[in-house]
């Protein structure tokens, strides 16, 4: 079989809509050089063509005539391929249309060209930039797949690399005087780990928080609210707190000033330490402020200590065999106190932190004290079982010495 005819295979469903079966695009540009073909055998797997769209839907032409000229020409509509500057209103013409979109999907939005002029990218397109992304840099022109088919450019774990493809290139990002370093930064952060190593797609990438086809850096008013999506209570304690109203007349950051930007790490006690914490960034050694944050790094290293020797006192509890349950029920509801503890944090007040830690120390408490009484309980009736099991070993060497006393003396 040749490679003409397996591309004109690949595309023999274009009859249905508007299609034929004989698609002349296909035919005369799988002769055209490998370039050609390897456009063919892209769009074999494109979302487009799987609805039924041809070449000609997108380009125009007539896709019926064997006459170049003729399937080319402007009589026919044909449009050709668009400029980057052409792109977004090219794929506009039909995504920006409700009633285009819906023949073939009617839950997708149909403002992504209106977002899109919105951007960074956009207002630079429009300003005379043809360097920056447009829709093609991150969906590809011609195998396109939807966002949540794992082989998308646009499926989450893949977001970071697409991304990258512009912003990790120091050449390009110098000429705006951007840094190329947010990927591998989002890399090793606590984000990228989890979705990267860990395989959750529900973890932050580049457009959960700066947006799809509107993408814009957030803005100092805005970053709370961003990560307020996901960690909703951190905000919500820090706006409470008293930190609140000093930042904003300074212009800080709400969360990216403690926990950097695309490099956010997994948060720990250490981030509140006297010596060298985040906190030290603004506030002398001995201060009040240096005092209260020591305070709730206090608290929140008692729980996690306590919480940590309940579990080692519970699992050597279990690997005895003994029933555990009531003490792991404790146990797991000190886990949610911890959690609650750090994050209190964010209300820059140790009693809050407090409030949150002390019902879980207590229960963590009662679970070590539980499962230690339990092992103590276990030893005593092993040294109980040893003792009765010597007596009765005694017992019975005795009776055997007695009965072979008995039985020598009867002979």
């Amino acid at each position: 079989m040749t490679i003409l005819s397996v591309l004109f295979a690949a595309f023999l469903p274009f009859q249905c809509h508007a299609a034929p079966v004989k698609d002349q695009c296909v035919i005369c540009h799988a002769t055209l050089g490998d370039s050609h073909q390897a456009i063919l055998k892209s769009f074999s797997r494109d979302i487009h063509r799987e609805v039924g769209l041809s070449c000609s839907s997108c380009h125009g032409g007539d896709s019926s005539s064997d006459d170049a000229g003729q399937a080319m020409g402007a009589e026919a509509g044909f449009v050709g391929a668009p400029t980057r500057a052409e792109t977004p209103k090219f794929c506009g013409k039909c995504h920006s249309d409700p009633s285009a979109m819906k023949k073939y999907n009617p839950s997708l939005s149909v403002d992504q060209e209106v977002k899109y002029f919105t951007s960074v990218h956009g207002k630079k397109l429009q300003a005379g930039d043809s360097k920056v992304a447009v829709c093609t840099s991150c969906h590809t022109s011609h195998s396109i797949r939807p966002a949540k088919d794992p082989s998308s450019t646009v499926y989450s774990k893949n977001i970071p690399q697409t991304c990258g493809k512009c912003h990790s290139d120091a050449k390009l990002m110098g000429s705006y005087k951007l840094p190329a370093d947010q990927v591998a930064k989002y890399t090793g952060s606590v984000h990228g780990k989890a979705l990267l190593e860990r395989g959750d797609t529900a973890a932050p990438v580049c457009n959960t928080c700066h947006g799809n086809h509107g993408a814009v850096p957030p803005g100092v008013e805005n970053i709370g609210h961003v990560c307020g999506m996901c960690h909703a209570h951190n905000e919500e304690f820090f706006k409470a707190g008293p930190m609140a109203k000093a930042w904003e007349k300074r212009k800080f950051h709400i969360c990216s000033t403690c926990h950097n930007h695309h490099d956010i790490q997994h948060p720990t006690p250490a981030l509140l330490s006297s010596d060298n914490g985040v906190c030290r960034k603004c506030h002398l050694a001995g201060s009040a402020q240096s005092k209260a944050a020591g305070a709730m790094k206090a608290k929140v290293d008692e729980i996690e200590g306590s919480y940590k020797a309940a579990e080692k006192s519970i699992l050597t509890a279990e690997e005895k065999g003994l029933d555990m349950a009531e003490a792991r029920d404790l146990w797991d509801s000190a886990r949610m106190s911890l959690f609650q503890a750090k994050t209190a944090v964010h209300a820059f007040r140790p009693e809050k932190v407090a409030e949150a830690a002390d019902p879980g120390i207590e229960a963590t408490a009662k679970a070590r004290k539980s499962a230690d009484e339990a092992v103590h309980e276990f030893g005593q009736r092993r040294v109980g079982l040893g003792i009765a099991s010597l007596f009765l070993t005694l017992l019975a060497l005795g009776l055997y010495l007695k009965v072979r006393d008995l039985e020598s003396g009867q002979g």
